[in-house]
């Protein structure tokens, strides 16, 4: 009868230590994962400084999902997590043209993310790894901000679309034409997010127009779209030359920075 007791004793004893590691890797699993959440600024890649670029990851831990910004177009894809092992998947993105810079930049992340095993966190830096070393570093964004600003007018047979991010403006005058480009100064990007912060970006759908004359060839059809947080935010249409009062002042800024390109 004692032997049984002791016996039993040993089985319990044994299966709450299993029970304690278990809750313990579990926690520290879920600990690693919360380091990458949210929207992280590329500092270094391939141990050069790309802070100017605007890069950034966001990183949606629940389905291990990414979008960002690569120095010219927005990418999505997915990821695989496990302790300090991250791999990533294949990368789609928007197809935006781009100047010659931002595209050797824009090749380089999407080579280096590919290439990426397990990362390594050093104080408030994330470092990213392959077998060769290090090959990109990032900070978590303590400040979402808009990346881009879509404004397009059309009608039967006019089409004109205009992207802005921080670091170019991108204008397409007609279907299937290649986009005029500029350099988007960092006066003109202030501009934009100073006349964005007073509007509510996540109810611009909902937001009517003051008039209908595009509905009879009166005016172009508009719209504003703006990337922010890796969500897309659309307008319904209005009325070009005259927007809900709500976004004026950002469609103003957005035409007043793109008119000027030939």
């Amino acid at each position: 009868m004692k032997l049984i007791i002791f016996l039993c004793s040993l089985i319990s004893l044994n299966t709450c230590n299993n029970s304690k590691k278990t809750l313990n890797f579990s926690q520290n699993e879920i600990e690693t994962k919360l380091e990458l959440n949210g929207t992280y600024v590329i500092k270094s890649l391939q141990n050069e400084d790309v802070s100017a670029y605007g890069l950034e990851v966001n990183f949606n831990a629940e389905k291990q999902k990414i979008t960002g910004f690569s120095g010219c177009n927005r990418f999505f894809g997915n990821y695989t997590l496990s302790e300090k092992s991250i791999t990533f998947g294949a990368l789609g993105s928007t197809k935006m043209f781009c100047e010659k810079e931002a595209n050797t930049v824009e090749t380089n992340l999407f080579e280096a993310l590919s290439k990426i095993d397990h990362l390594n966190s050093n104080n408030a830096t994330l470092e990213f790894i392959s077998n060769k070393g290090i090959v990109l570093t990032m900070i978590k964004n303590p400040q979402v901000m808009p990346v881009m600003f879509e404004y397009s007018t059309t009608s039967r047979g006019v089409y004109k679309s205009i992207s802005i991010n921080k670091k170019q403006v991108s204008v397409v005058n007609k279907r299937d034409d290649d986009p005029v480009i500029k350099v988007c100064s960092a006066p003109e990007w202030e501009q934009l997010i100073n006349a964005i912060k007073t509007v509510d970006v996540k109810n611009i759908s909902n937001l009517k127009a003051p008039s209908d004359r595009r509905f009879f060839d009166g005016a172009l059809i508009a719209k504003l779209i703006i990337y922010s947080d890796d969500k897309k935010y659309e307008s319904a249409s209005f009325d070009h030359g005259n927007p809900p009062k709500e976004i004026e002042t950002i469609v103003k800024e957005i035409l007043s920075i793109s008119e000027n390109i030939e």
